[in-house]
């Protein structure tokens, strides 16, 4: 069974993300620009054959018009990047850190999609925590990055929960978003160690590995027929340069 809401918020993400009007979905379909305007806002009740002539011009494949991915999906698009372990081994190598990750967060969700674990932290790929007792939670909702050098010197989470409960000393995370601008989650490490974490490169250093995991993620499975050359040796090499 077709959900005529969820289709219609899918068919309208991926038109603006493919930078389509409506008037061009309209003519593609054979109908006027008012009839396709209703099936972006929801008023029309959708066959399935429809759905699947919007999905061919907007080239994505008819069930990432149909479905919504789940939780499982995002942490396979993550496992599907094979520049991920070696972000993470960079991340640790050059910083110090212990632990890197990148989290899938949601409005009720903390979950990690790929992990590279040095201080024995315990978590793996679809490992949760709970949301509430992590500062990325607090990452989503203001949409900004935070760094933490030294937590007992920091005056605004010094008496924090999370560095208490987890033990760690220094963190950085930076918010990872989709192409569409829509929040995925963060990538982000922590070691029960201080470092110097606060410095142009590697703050500008997360943000190119966040924009590059970014790239390869997609609004509603729209995969670019082009990905960047760029490796995480090469962004390294970049940065350290």
């Amino acid at each position: 069974m077709i959900n005529t809401e969820t289709v219609a918020a899918n068919i309208r993400k991926t038109r603006l993300y493919r930078n389509y009007s409506q008037d061009y979905l309209a003519y593609k379909l054979k109908i006027s620009q008012n009839a396709y305007s209703k099936i972006e806002l929801g008023y029309t009740k959708l066959q399935l054959d429809r759905v699947a002539s919007i999905a061919a011009i907007l080239q994505v494949e008819l069930y990432n018009l149909i479905g919504t991915a789940s939780m499982n999906d995002d942490v396979e698009a993550i496992s599907r990047m094979p520049m991920v372990p070696k972000i993470l081994e960079v991340i640790c190598r050059t910083t110090g850190m212990g632990f890197s990750a990148v989290a899938r967060v949601t409005e009720d969700k903390w979950v990690a999609c790929g992990v590279r674990d040095e201080i024995e932290f315990g978590l793996k790929p679809g490992g949760e925590l709970k949301l509430e007792t992590t500062i990325c939670h607090e990452i989503r909702q203001s949409g900004q990055g935070l760094i933490i050098d030294h937590v007992e010197e920091d005056k605004t989470y010094c008496h924090h929960h999370t560095p208490a409960m987890y033990g760690f000393q220094s963190y950085i995370s930076i918010p990872i978003k989709r192409q569409d601008g829509t929040f995925f989650g963060t990538l982000c490490a922590i070691d029960p160690r201080p470092h110097k974490l606060n410095n142009t490169q590697t703050i500008e250093m997360f943000k190119l590995f966040a924009e590059l995991i970014s790239f390869h993620l997609n609004p509603v499975g729209y995969y670019p027929a082009k990905m960047p050359d760029v490796t995480a040796e090469a962004a390294q090499a970049v940065i350290v340069s």
